[in-house]
């Protein structure tokens, strides 16, 4: 067993402090290893650089000797010893959904980012003692021993169960089938208490009647509510911890619809990306990247349940599902990165620059073009069986014969699937929009209009964004180009990502750039700021509008195929 200790003193300084006895099994160089990037997470986290005073004895405080092998891998010299006592400190002052985090009011681990392991013995148990006040109590998803004891049986449980400790914790619970869900709640917020056990449920229930069962014997959600803004999720196998603000908006219905779909998202991760995993994350490999081409199938199709399932339990209206889609669909054709990566290739390339815009128009979004994927696969699914089957049962036959059994899938197993509940052939769906860059839009009119809906394509608001074609940020007293569509009528005029908008026509366009950009019908003189050099930019309207807007209706007069396909969509 490798035993731990953590403690928090002058908790404003943000640093942890650790110590843990490592048993050598008799090797004469041990290898400690702190994991380089954390499941939920598709890129490097290079967790050691928050790591200062790094020390290694014997038991009886002698100073071993050590060698650094890498950027998080250290070889200590343990000839003729049992046991290893490693002493440091991370700094922690970065609050997120995956982060670790210290400061006077809670102990917010993520062990993944902070805890090392023997990397020739990863499945030694744990053992983790905390040194905290007396009123704190521990949110988390391990065993305890103890009030303020864990356990874990081995480095893979540890690293993927993280946890709250504090006194300003707040405790909600409910049951389904038996398994207890708690809500853990930090931060000061007002929630609608009853109306949010009762929409958990709901959603609990959608997700148990596809898989059956949850492969956990309880579930926690650890909630982060912040006074900004805020919104980040991250799964784990039987918790997730997700951080939202500000925590003062919440009674707002739109914020708590928000937080009802993320809390969906993760939970379905449960069964789709802890359990049916990809044979490239399987086990994982903390040490460097996992490259895989399936995150369209473990964040997509999550994407899209987290959403679906809230329409058919009645958390959104129909209304509010098909501006859901509206959403994705003005994002899918707002990105021309669609004409130059594929979504796979994207998911394989997340490792780059998978959370940030990166250069212009290179990527898609595996969360986006991953859900109108599933919904395109799901539509036809429904139609092929005439409304016998659907993506549900695609996801319980993975379950059954990949999660369960601890199998990793391929794209080829997905497909199969696919092509056996549904009777289909998905070449084409796998070679043109998987992984090739064809125009989604032909396959998209056509499964919405099996479901009786129709899209209605309507140019942009004169002088929007949309109709410039570029979007920018308003942060305090500065309004940035974050893009620019390529031959739109700002790439015409000579705008380009990073520019700094400081007028237009005169007057300052901070906070109410929407409004000052439409108070001339023909002209605009842009000032914008580049380099360190003011610049001039004349946008002239030429009568055409670059933009456009994507929206959906229902079917007046709907036959009573497509009325099938729409209630079998809905209440699958």
């Amino acid at each position: 067993m490798i035993y731990y200790k953590v403690s928090c003193v002058n908790a404003h300084r943000h640093f942890i402090k650790f110590e843990a006895e490592f048993p050598t099994h008799q090797q004469s160089k041990v290898l400690l290893q702190l994991p380089s990037w954390r499941p939920g997470r598709y890129e490097l986290g290079n967790f050691a650089k928050n790591i200062r005073a790094w020390h290694v004895a014997d038991k009886s405080g002698k100073d071993l000797m050590w060698n650094k092998v890498n950027k998080d891998l250290w070889e200590v010299n343990a000839e003729g010893l049992d046991t290893i006592i490693l002493k440091y400190e991370y700094y922690a002052a970065d609050l997120n959904a995956g982060s670790t985090y210290l400061d006077n009011e809670q102990l917010y681990i993520n062990p993944v980012n902070c805890f090392f392991y023997n990397h020739h013995d990863v499945q030694s148990d744990y053992r983790i003692e905390f040194d905290l006040p007396s009123s704190f109590q521990i949110a988390c998803g391990l065993g305890k021993s103890s009030t303020h004891v864990l356990t874990a049986a081995n480095f893979d449980e540890l690293a993927d169960c993280p946890l709250i400790a504090s006194a300003s914790l707040r405790h909600l619970d409910y049951a389904v089938e038996g398994i207890t869900y708690h809500l853990w709640i930090q931060g000061d917020v007002k929630l609608d208490e009853p109306r949010l056990i009762n929409e958990f449920v709901a959603f609990t229930k959608s997700q148990i009647r596809i898989f059956k069962d949850i492969p956990c014997k309880e579930y926690h959600f650890l909630f982060q509510f912040t006074p900004y803004f805020l919104r980040h999720g991250v799964e784990h196998r039987n918790s997730t911890v997700i951080a939202m603000g500000p925590a003062a908006d919440f009674q707002s219905d739109v914020l708590f619809k928000d937080l009802l779909g993320i809390s969906c998202h993760e939970l379905f991760h449960t069964w789709n990306i802890k359990k049916i995993r990809p044979a490239d994350m399987l086990p994982y490999d903390f040490t460097k990247e996992n490259y895989s081409k399936l995150g369209y199938v473990y964040e997509g199709v999550t994407t899209y349940y987290g959403d679906l399932l809230l329409w058919r339990v009645g958390s959104i209206n129909d209304n509010e599902w098909l501006q859901v889609i509206e959403e994705r669909l003005q994002d899918y054709f707002d990105n021309a990165g669609r004409f130059n990566l594929s979504v796979a290739d994207s998911s394989f390339d997340t490792w780059l620059d998978g959370y940030s815009n990166g250069i212009p128009w290179r990527k898609v979004s595996i969360y986006n073009e991953g859900f109108l994927i599933a919904l395109i696969i799901d539509i036809m699914i429904i139609r092929a069986t005439s409304g016998n089957k659907s993506l549900d049962d695609v996801m319980s036959l993975f379950y059954e014969r990949f999660g369960k059994k601890d199998i990793g899938y391929t794209e080829a197993d997905y497909k199969s699937l696919l092509e056996e509940v549904s009777g289909l052939n998905f070449d084409e769906v796998f070679e043109k929009l998987i992984n090739g860059t064809h125009d989604y839009l032909p396959y998209l009119i056509d499964g919405l209009n099996e479901a009786g809906l129709t899209m209605h394509v309507l140019p942009a608001a004169k002088w929007s964004e949309a109709y410039l074609g570029m979007s920018v940020e308003e942060n305090g007293q500065k309004v940035t180009v974050q893009s620019v569509i390529e031959n739109s009528t700002a790439d015409k005029a000579g705008f380009w990502n990073g520019d700094d908008i400081v007028a237009i026509n005169g007057n300052a366009p901070y906070k109410n750039f929407h409004i000052l950009s439409r108070m001339n019908n023909g002209d605009a003189l842009f000032h914008v700021m580049r380099k360190g050099k003011l610049e001039e930019i004349h946008v002239s309207f030429d009568g055409n509008i670059f933009g456009k807007k994507y929206k959906l209706a229902r079917i007046e007069q709907p036959t009573d195929r497509q009325l099938s396909i729409f209630e079998k969509w809905k209440f699958s």
